[in-house]
Protein backbone atom coordinates (compact mmCIF):
# COMPACT_ATOMS: atom_id res chain seq x y z
CA UNK A 1 0.00 0.00 0.00
CA UNK A 2 1.53 3.65 -0.72
CA UNK A 3 2.04 5.79 1.56
CA UNK A 4 -1.35 8.46 1.94
CA UNK A 5 -3.41 6.03 0.02
CA UNK A 6 -7.06 5.13 0.87
CA UNK A 7 -9.09 2.03 0.88
CA UNK A 8 -11.56 4.14 -1.99
CA UNK A 9 -8.72 5.42 -3.52
CA UNK A 10 -7.32 2.16 -4.38
CA UNK A 11 -10.66 0.91 -5.64
CA UNK A 12 -11.10 3.74 -7.69
CA UNK A 13 -7.79 2.71 -9.57
CA UNK A 14 -8.85 -0.68 -10.02
CA UNK A 15 -12.03 0.22 -11.14
CA UNK A 16 -10.75 2.63 -13.79
CA UNK A 17 -8.14 0.37 -15.06
CA UNK A 18 -10.74 -2.24 -15.63
CA UNK A 19 -12.82 0.23 -17.09
CA UNK A 20 -10.11 1.30 -19.11
CA UNK A 21 -9.40 -1.81 -20.17
CA UNK A 22 -13.36 -3.05 -21.14
CA UNK A 23 -12.68 0.86 -23.71
CA UNK A 24 -9.97 -0.03 -24.89
CA UNK A 25 -11.03 -3.69 -25.98
CA UNK A 26 -14.30 -2.49 -27.36
CA UNK A 27 -11.96 0.01 -29.60
CA UNK A 28 -10.47 -3.16 -31.26
CA UNK A 29 -13.58 -4.96 -31.92
CA UNK A 30 -15.01 -2.17 -33.58
CA UNK A 31 -11.79 -1.03 -35.66
CA UNK A 32 -11.79 -4.84 -36.35
CA UNK A 33 -15.01 -5.06 -37.51
CA UNK A 34 -14.91 -1.76 -39.61
CA UNK A 35 -11.79 -3.22 -41.15
CA UNK A 36 -13.93 -6.74 -42.05
CA UNK A 37 -17.01 -4.52 -43.16
CA UNK A 38 -14.65 -2.92 -46.33
CA UNK A 39 -12.88 -6.27 -47.11
CA UNK A 40 -16.35 -7.64 -47.40
CA UNK A 41 -17.31 -4.63 -49.12
CA UNK A 42 -14.44 -4.48 -52.01
CA UNK A 43 -14.61 -8.48 -51.67
CA UNK A 44 -17.39 -9.94 -50.76
CA UNK A 45 -16.94 -13.78 -51.25
CA UNK A 46 -13.42 -13.54 -50.04
CA UNK A 47 -11.51 -14.78 -53.59
CA UNK A 48 -8.78 -11.99 -53.90
CA UNK A 49 -8.35 -12.66 -50.05
CA UNK A 50 -7.84 -16.28 -50.67
CA UNK A 51 -5.64 -15.52 -53.79
CA UNK A 52 -3.65 -13.25 -51.55
CA UNK A 53 -2.87 -15.50 -48.49
CA UNK A 54 -1.90 -18.39 -50.68
CA UNK A 55 0.36 -15.88 -52.93
CA UNK A 56 2.31 -14.96 -49.81
CA UNK A 57 2.15 -17.72 -47.68
CA UNK A 58 6.14 -18.64 -47.48
CA UNK A 59 6.19 -14.80 -46.53
CA UNK A 60 3.90 -15.11 -43.73
CA UNK A 61 5.11 -18.62 -42.74
CA UNK A 62 8.52 -16.52 -42.42
CA UNK A 63 6.60 -13.68 -40.16
CA UNK A 64 4.87 -16.39 -38.28
CA UNK A 65 8.18 -18.09 -37.48
CA UNK A 66 9.44 -14.62 -36.03
CA UNK A 67 6.88 -13.94 -33.94
CA UNK A 68 7.11 -17.71 -32.53
CA UNK A 69 10.87 -17.07 -31.87
CA UNK A 70 10.07 -13.65 -30.50
CA UNK A 71 7.40 -14.87 -27.98
CA UNK A 72 10.32 -18.53 -27.09
CA UNK A 73 12.68 -16.03 -26.38
CA UNK A 74 10.20 -13.68 -24.05
CA UNK A 75 9.36 -16.63 -22.36
CA UNK A 76 12.69 -18.69 -21.70
CA UNK A 77 14.91 -15.48 -20.88
CA UNK A 78 12.20 -12.96 -19.24
CA UNK A 79 9.36 -15.16 -17.83
CA UNK A 80 10.49 -18.12 -17.29
CA UNK A 81 12.57 -17.18 -14.85
CA UNK A 82 10.64 -15.73 -12.55
CA UNK A 83 7.59 -18.52 -12.81
CA UNK A 84 9.93 -21.53 -11.80
CA UNK A 85 10.64 -19.89 -8.92
CA UNK A 86 7.24 -19.95 -7.81
CA UNK A 87 5.14 -23.00 -9.50
CA UNK A 88 6.54 -26.96 -9.64
CA UNK A 89 8.10 -27.80 -12.50
CA UNK A 90 6.11 -30.99 -13.97
CA UNK A 91 3.02 -28.98 -14.39
CA UNK A 92 5.42 -25.73 -16.08
CA UNK A 93 7.17 -28.31 -18.43
CA UNK A 94 3.53 -29.98 -19.57
CA UNK A 95 2.23 -26.45 -20.31
CA UNK A 96 5.03 -25.79 -22.34
CA UNK A 97 5.03 -28.82 -24.16
CA UNK A 98 1.31 -28.65 -24.68
CA UNK A 99 1.95 -25.54 -26.48
CA UNK A 100 4.32 -26.56 -28.56
CA UNK A 101 1.76 -29.28 -29.74
CA UNK A 102 -0.45 -26.61 -30.79
CA UNK A 103 1.99 -24.61 -32.62
CA UNK A 104 2.83 -27.82 -34.30
CA UNK A 105 -0.65 -28.38 -35.20
CA UNK A 106 -1.83 -25.47 -36.06
CA UNK A 107 0.79 -25.11 -38.44
CA UNK A 108 0.12 -28.73 -39.98
CA UNK A 109 -3.10 -27.68 -40.81
CA UNK A 110 -2.11 -24.33 -42.22
CA UNK A 111 -0.30 -26.02 -44.55
CA UNK A 112 -2.13 -29.49 -45.18
CA UNK A 113 -3.36 -28.35 -48.58
CA UNK A 114 0.51 -27.32 -49.79
CA UNK A 115 1.68 -30.77 -48.78
CA UNK A 116 -0.68 -32.63 -50.40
Amino acid sequence: MMVGQTKNQRWLGRIGRFALGIIVALVLVTVLLLLVSVLFEHDPDGRQVHDWLIAGRYWLFAWRLLIYNMLGWLWFRVVRVQVVKTSAGGSLRRLEWMTAAFILVTEIATWRSALA
